[in-house]
């Protein structure tokens, strides 16, 4: 195999990504309980050989004033899997934040449990959204897989392959701009109107120690939830969000007033005919005005969610994601720098206005063929990034039927969190 490039250009959305380093700790986590033993040797090796076949994750990143890069980094500070027997060292690394200045930007530990062996993936939010880390602890998987009949393959490197969200927005029909730039002019109006967000009473405070709370919802009790959902033209999805702003009015002691909206992520990859990238990349959008009940909450949760449902059905056929794609375009004009000074600044006035925008990740469904290493995992969940107080971010994941309510807290999220994570479930439907 030739040398690697040293040098890849830092994309628009990488730059923008890193610039949400004011809100959140830029990782996202992906934890898989085994019943068996994996091949430790045979899986560091497929780690290896990943940050080959995707370049970009053997990188660090290189901020400038003007544009930023990726810098490939040598051999010896590659990293390598984490092996232990230890549980409090295997928790020590679920809460270390990854550097994506040192790298590499993908990163995991295996924990020798007694019970069985417990794997935890860990990447940067930066080179890369939820659907593209799946991508690449699928690829993982490949590689330990193939390694197991050819201990000498080494992965053709994908040099070609775009990350850049161009290969989502280049599919727009030209009708679909002029319709998009209203909506975001829209979305614009309202912001500006309609300022004050509800959120829940959370102090700014350190941001250390870490823990991250996890809330399971079993697969009968899904699957029970999602039909009860379709009989009402409703998404799982649609329910959980209903349930979120439920959570968000009682916990937060919502005055009737302040507008009731959520930040949420978007995979651009639904309007990919694969599904997938052509390369690792951060193909999300960030909703600022989606969905947004305004101070119609609804008198209980069949109410509630039929405004969700009514708004997603709306933007879905708008173009979801789209809108928010075309303002990104309007920053890449703008030197690095600049684009960090806006983003302080935002930073500055939620944190002086006590305004900060409730966020919620959907990070999908985890395939149980694309997580195998030689055995099914019992279970598996993605961590969203932790979101800094005083704001939060939660995330919703998916495995073999179940789900995944989760939320990296620190000191002064911890309370109000658990209760609002519990809240959240006990108002979906039974």
């Amino acid at each position: 195999m030739d040398a690697l490039p040293r040098r890849f250009p830092a994309r628009l959305n990488d730059r923008l990504s890193v610039c949400l380093d004011l809100f959140n700790d830029l990782m996202i986590q992906l934890e898989l309980e085994f019943a068996e033993r994996l091949d430790a040797d045979r899986l560091a090796r497929a780690l290896r050989l990943a940050l080959d076949a995707e370049p970009i994750l053997g990188c660090r990143l290189v901020e400038g004033w003007l544009r930023s890069h990726w810098e490939r980094l040598d051999e010896a500070d590659l990293g390598r899997l984490l092996v232990t027997e230890s549980e409090d060292e295997y928790e020590a690394f679920k809460v270390t934040s990854l550097d994506p200045h040192t790298g590499p930007q993908l990163k995991a530990c295996l924990w020798r449990a007694a019970d069985g062996d417990r794997l935890l993936f860990k990447v940067t939010d930066i080179v890369t959204d939820g659907g593209g880390f799946k991508e690449a602890v699928a690829m993982v998987s490949g590689l330990y897989a193939r390694l197991a009949d050819d201990p000498d393959h080494r992965p053709e490197p994908n040099l070609q392959g775009s990350r850049s969200a161009w290969q989502v927005l280049r599919r727009m029909p030209w009708w679909a701009v002029p319709r998009s730039l209203l909506d975001l002019l829209r979305d614009l109006w309202f912001a500006v109107t309609r300022p004050t967000h509800h959120g829940l009473p959370i102090d700014d405070g350190p941001r250390t120690p870490l823990t991250f709370l996890v809330r399971e919802l079993e697969a009968d009790r899904i699957a029970r939830l999602a039909a009860w959902g379709r009989a009402r033209d409703a998404t799982l999805n649609d329910l959980l969000v209903a349930g979120v702003f439920r959570a968000l009015a009682a916990e937060g002691n919502w005055d009737g007033q302040a507008q009731l909206r959520l930040a949420m992520t978007i995979d651009l990859r639904r309007y990919l005919p694969s599904g997938r990238g052509a390369a690792i990349a951060n193909l999300s959008a960030v909703a600022l005005a989606w969905p947004c009940l305004g101070t119609e909450l609804g008198a209980d949760f069949p109410a509630t969610l039929a405004r969700v449902a009514e708004i997603t059905r709306y933007r879905k056929g708008r173009g979801l994601g789209l809108t928010e794609s075309l303002a990104v375009a309007f920053v890449a004009p703008l030197p690095h720098a600049w684009a960090r000074g806006i983003f302080r600044h935002v930073w500055r006035q939620q944190v002086e206005q006590h305004n900060h925008q409730p966020a919620l990740t959907n990070m999908g469904p985890i395939d149980p063929d694309t997580v195998t290493f030689g055995t099914r995992p019992q279970a598996a969940r993605l961590l969203p990034p932790p979101g800094y107080p005083p704001g939060f971010l939660a995330g919703l994941s998916g495995y073999d039927g179940s789900l995944t309510l989760s939320a990296g807290v620190y000191p002064t999220q911890r309370e109000i969190m658990g209760r609002f994570l519990d809240r959240v479930l006990a108002e979906l439907p039974e």
